[in-house]
């Protein structure tokens, strides 16, 4: 029994691992500029990809620091995610999607109302 609850556990928290180097390999859909921090645009993506009317159930996002005022912003089993880099006074978002992903275009929008 203790076997299986862990093995729940594990199936559970991989969904909500951040993006690893390999989910970055094709390099971004998107490349977007702003003169906002990447704490602030990090934020506001974040709020904006949990819009339940927009993206419906599916609107686990989470928000993971990097270091140096980089960010990632990602979804459940990373199929949509953001890199929010500081760049000098501002920042810069690349976009990641798995392809045929059903919701590129909602989640691109979404990121550029917080440029």
């Amino acid at each position: 029994m203790k076997y299986a609850i862990l093995v729940m556990a594990t199936v559970l928290l991989a969904g909500c691992a951040a993006p690893s180097n390999s989910a970055r390999s094709d390099g971004p859909l998107k490349t977007l500029a702003s003169e906002k921090t990447s704490a602030e645009v990090a934020q506001c993506i974040q709020v904006a990809w949990q819009d339940v009317k927009l993206f419906g159930d599916s609107a686990d996002v989470f928000l993971d620091r990097q270091g140096d005022g980089n960010f990632t912003v990602f979804t459940t089993q990373t199929r949509y995610f953001a890199d929010v880099l500081r760049q000098g006074g501002g920042s810069e978002v690349r976009f990641y999607a798995h392809k045929g992903g059903d919701q590129i275009q909602l989640r691109a929008a979404a990121i550029a109302t917080c440029l």
